[in-house]
């Protein structure tokens, strides 16, 4: 077991997982014209609109990282792996599937509307199910995650989930795109974990 680890190395993983993930949405986001239209479901309709949301939405840049520097040190590579094989298994389903939604055109005012029209240039239309910013989110916080630390596991917990439910005010992704993203989640931190359980095969 991993009992310490340097600042750097946890950079170095964080840059190695995240920028995998970035390659693949990329590359996968601008491959098809077009796209199948998802249409709202109940729970959708029920959520309002809310441009506002952006900056929950973008403290997911701020929430991964502290995923790989504030988890125990035997978590991180596992980390990486979890958020390749979401890239991974994101990206076969964009490739096989690809979809998109209808976006709302209001995008605020002030610092608000900046921000948002900033992502708009630099996010893909396309590359809603499953969604990439629910799962990266999932599997950082359980490497957050700590055994005794209820209130330290519930405070990330709440920050997580806040994340994820920008998403859906912003109306950048859908509830079916939220459980397809925790269902990747689910199935890379099996997986990676399986995997780890074998002694030659442990992922360290």
């Amino acid at each position: 077991m991993i009992t310490s680890m340097s600042v750097w190395q946890r950079v170095g993983y964080l840059l190695l997982g995240w920028g995998c993930v970035g390659f693949i949405y990329s590359l996968t986001g601008h491959i098809y014209s077009s796209a199948h239209v998802i249409s709202p479901s109940i729970i959708d309709d029920a959520i309002g609109y809310s441009p506002n949301a952006i900056w929950l939405y973008l403290s997911f840049f701020l929430f991964i990282p502290c995923g790989y520097l504030l988890s125990h040190a035997e978590k991180v590579k596992p980390l990486m792996w979890q958020m390749i094989l979401c890239a991974v298994l994101s990206g076969t389903v964009y490739l096989i599937y690809p979809t998109t939604a209808e976006f709302p055109q209001n995008i605020g005012s002030g610092l608000t509307q900046q921000a948002l029209a900033r992502l708009l240039q630099v996010d893909t239309s396309q590359n809603m199910l499953p969604s990439l910013h629910v799962s990266l989110t999932l599997i950082a916080w359980w490497a957050l995650c700590r055994k005794g630390q209820f209130l330290r596991n519930l405070l990330w917990l709440l920050w997580a989930l806040m994340i994820i439910f920008s998403v859906l005010m912003l109306k950048r992704h859908l509830f079916i795109d939220v459980v397809g993203g925790a269902v990747c989640a689910w199935i890379a931190i099996t997986v990676v974990r399986l995997w780890a359980a074998y002694p030659s095969r442990r992922v360290r």
